[in-house]
């Protein structure tokens, strides 16, 4: 049954997007797109230049998030080293299942020392941060989205405030998480890098929105509405689409839901211009801070040949035992 649905997959994946792209050529079909010719004029560069600034810096947080909730299992990597295992997994989630990000991340890891158990449950963890601090985001444009129903996004904000409060508890987890399937997790940490993370993340959502701000501006949309239907559109339907795990990276389904959240202040046209200008936009951004990583890695490695590639510090985040699970060892580099 499971080798049946690995072969159906990429069928099933298809299907959905061409249903999607059918839905929306039918929506917008007969529509006036002049208003989103402002996208292709000099005047949209700068707007272009700065949304793709900040989704850079948007990024790097993302990858702090991340870095964090490692060290808080008491991995503490190197920057450079960091930004490296998890730019290159995050190119992997244009593979249809998420199971590649992880896999890819792993296998970096492995190279710096990390167990794969350590780097498995880092990402499990930061996926649960991330669709916490998006839904509280993404309740700025709930009502926009879900109309009198969009006050249960804000239900995420006690976890997130829980999450501050009991950080320990994310080591907790990761324990017992291990102990189900008979692996070891050495350590975990005391729970403080975990309020970073969440910091981190929700800077991440605030600044990688104004990316989408920024071209609603270029569109002519009024700069007040813009931000907040920008910031909270993109956190939510990054979100939502996040959990269509067979399309990668949600393609076509959070375009879709920013032209649902954008409606309200642009026509049905310009709304999906934003969206799929958006996409562009992060595309880009993630194919050239990947770029970057790796070029900066190389040099390094160019410039130390006798140093390892990604070596950990000297001093190591304080941590305590995890309970013994008696199982088989860790599973690095799996």
């Amino acid at each position: 049954m499971t080798r049946r649905l690995a072969r159906l997959r990429p069928l099933l994946t298809a299907v959905l997007v061409v249903a999607i792209l059918a839905g929306v050529w039918w929506t917008v079909r007969g529509q006036d797109w002049s208003v989103a010719r402002p996208l292709v004029t000099g005047h949209a560069v700068p707007y272009l230049l700065a949304a793709a600034g900040c989704n850079i810096v948007a990024l790097l947080c993302a990858m702090r998030s991340w870095a964090s909730t490692l060290a808080d299992l008491g991995h503490r990597l190197p920057n450079l080293a960091a930004a490296r295992i998890y730019f290159v997994g995050v190119l992997a989630k244009y593979v249809p299942g998420r199971v590649w990000v992880v896999v890819t991340q792993a296998r970096l890891a492995a190279d710096a020392g990390v167990p794969g158990t350590a780097t498995v449950a880092a990402f499990l963890l930061n996926v649960v941060v991330m669709l916490l601090t998006g839904l509280v985001v993404g309740a700025l444009a709930g009502p926009a989205v879900l109309g009198d129903r969009g006050w249960w996004l804000l239900a995420p904000a006690a976890l997130v405030v829980a999450l501050l409060a009991w950080p320990g508890v994310v080591g907790r987890l990761a324990a017992v998480g291990a102990r189900l399937v008979r692996r070891d997790l050495p350590a975990v940490g005391t729970g403080t890098a975990t309020r970073a993370a969440v910091g981190w993340q929700l800077a991440c959502w605030l600044v990688s929105g104004l990316h989408l701000w920024l071209l609603l501006m270029a569109l002519g949309a009024p700069p007040g509405p813009a931000l907040v239907a920008g910031v909270g559109g993109f956190a939510l339907a990054t979100v939502l689409s996040t959990l269509v795990v067979v399309v990668p990276d949600g393609a076509v389904v959070r375009e879709v839901l920013i032209a649902v959240a954008l409606v309200g202040l642009l026509p049905a046209t310009g709304a999906g211009a934003a969206a799929i200008a958006s996409r562009a936009v992060c595309l880009l951004t993630e194919l050239a801070v990947a770029g970057a990583v790796l070029l900066g890695a190389r040099l390094a490695r160019r410039r130390h040949p006798d140093r390892p590639p990604t070596p950990l510090p000297a001093t190591p985040v304080p941590v305590t035992p995890a309970p013994a699970t008696g199982g088989p060892g860790t599973a690095a580099g799996r």
